[in-house]
């Protein structure tokens, strides 16, 4: 199995395409890796990035597809809606063989850097890549963007984003006050014949801020889909997986504010 990550490069290796290709490595599963844009950034500043010359995008794809057996496509930052075109091209040429392709529309870096707002670019996500994905994976920031609404209910999020032929949708991030603590609360959304499931998977809050959890999450959603489990039991083992890294990193930092312990 050759899983693709297609992401931003992190210097500091928290985030995007080393991290995701971490991962891979410790599901045991071969991967590669063609970036969008290289950022600048440590793991407690983000200063910007810069997209990679769409002609070395666009190749690198076609000699990768043309080389190696892609079952599973990682999606993470991308840098311009002509990435989005060159990117939603091959992943159609090469629909047959691709098994899953996830999708983490990265449209705020975790360091409160705005990153992809324009309408053309959002446009374009919508319109050339959407229909390729099996799995979408927002924050609750990112997914009222995509819905092009404001609420506080991810079901009403969900009954637009779903309209899209997902097989999947997981929103996170969002934090209820319980009587025993705060609690992060991750949302999936799975159809099974033609009625739409809701699963919710609850997790205290773990103390401290955290880099590349959304890059971690993805990247092991794809690997336990490709491994054979459900969107269900992927999400949900990704989830325990992703939580008891947190922990560790609790317990062991390194860098700086923002970090994330593989």
């Amino acid at each position: 199995m050759f899983l693709l990550s297609v992401a931003g490069y992190d210097p500091s290796g928290g985030a995007g395409i080393l991290l995701d290709l971490k991962v891979f490595a410790l599901f045991k599963l071969k991967g590669g890796a063609v970036p969008t844009a290289l950022t600048i950034q440590s793991t407690s500043v983000f200063k910007g990035w810069k997209p990679v010359d769409l002609d070395y995008f666009e190749t690198c794809l076609s000699l990768v597809f043309s080389d190696l057996p892609v079952e599973g496509v990682k999606i993470g930052m991308l840098a311009t809606p002509d990435h989005v075109v060159i990117l939603s091209d091959h992943l159609k040429k090469h629909r047959s063989k691709i098994k899953w392709i996830v999708l983490d529309p990265v449209l705020k870096a975790t360091l409160n850097y705005p990153l992809f707002h324009s309408e053309t670019f959002l446009s374009c996500i919508k319109e050339k890549l959407l229909p390729l994905v099996d799995v979408l994976c927002p924050n609750f920031k990112e997914a009222e963007i995509l819905a092009e609404t404001s609420t506080n209910s991810p079901e009403i999020l969900a009954d637009r984003l779903m309209n899209y032929p997902l097989k999947a949708l997981v929103i996170t991030g969002i934090e209820k006050n319980y009587r025993t603590g705060i609690f992060s609360c991750d949302y999936l959304f799975y159809r099974t014949n033609s009625r739409v499931i809701q699963k919710v998977v609850k997790k205290k809050k773990i103390k401290g801020d955290f880099h590349g959890t959304g890059c971690a999450f993805s990247s092991a959603l794809l690997c336990f889909l490709i491994k054979g489990f459900s969107p269900e039991h992927s999400f949900k083992k990704a989830k325990n997986w992703l939580y008891l890294y947190l922990k560790k990193a609790e317990r062991e930092k390194v860098g700086g504010k923002l970090w994330l312990f593989l």
